[in-house]
Formats: structure tokens, C-alpha cells, sequence
């Protein structure tokens, strides 16, 4: 029986999500220079770049860049234009950007291949 929580698809989310609250942490650290803000995002910096290497692994290296960095993207724009109000300050050639990241993952996502192994 296969570990659902180790899903590769699972890891994808997971780092993204990581990666989206250290990058909102860094940059409140930076805004307010609270310790404890600065010593949570140091903590989760590196579970979030371990949960890459574990997506490359079962993606191959530029199939899980591409998936996971492009969430990275999308996470903490949706955080800055959700929960900031920071969306009247992205242009509309900025807007357009992040519906071709969104198409980007939709079609990595709904038209993937076989897994591939890893060929190191």
C-alpha cells in the first residue's frame, strides 16, 4: 500500500506551500524584524528545498522545476494579491504573466507522462 502523504503529487503541494510561507515569513522579517518570524522561515527553508529534491526524484529534474517552481511563483503572488491587497500593483502584461504560469502547470499537470526514473 503506497504512503499517500509521500505522493509525489502530494511533495509538489507540500513544497510549494513551504516555500510560500518562507517567502511571506521573509518578507515580514523583513518588514517588522521579529525574531521569532526570522527563526521560523530559517526552519522551514530547508525541509521546503529537501521536498524539491524528493519531487525531482520521482519527476526528473526539469519536470519537477517546472512544476514546482512555477507554484512558487503563484503562491506568494495569490498571498501579496489576497491577503496583502497588492493586485493594483501588478500591470496588466504582469496579470497576463501569471494566467500563462497557471495554463503552464494546468498543462503539466493534465498531460504528463509516464514517471519517469532517474537516469543518474
Amino acid at each position: 500500500m503506497k504512503n499517500l502523504l509521500l505522493s509525489p503529487w502530494v511533495i509538489v503541494i507540500a513544497c510549494a506551500l513551504l516555500t510560500t510561507i518562507t517567502d511571506t515569513l521573509g518578507t515580514l522579517w523583513w518588514e517588522k524584524k521579529q525574531t521569532i518570524v526570522l527563526l521560523l522561515t530559517l526552519l522551514l527553508a530547508p525541509v521546503a528545498f529537501l521536498s524539491f529534491g524528493y519531487v525531482g526524484s520521482h519527476f526528473g529534474l526539469a519536470r519537477a522545476s517546472s512544476l514546482t517552481n512555477s507554484l512558487i511563483v503563484v503562491g506568494p503572488i495569490l498571498v501579496g494579491v489576497l491577503f496583502r491587497q497588492e493586485l493594483h500593483q501588478l500591470s496588466l502584461m504582469q496579470k497576463i504573466g501569471v494566467g500563462l504560469i497557471v495554463s503552464g502547470i494546468a498543462m503539466l499537470t493534465l498531460f504528463r507522462t509516464p514517471n519517469i526514473s532517474s537516469g543518474l
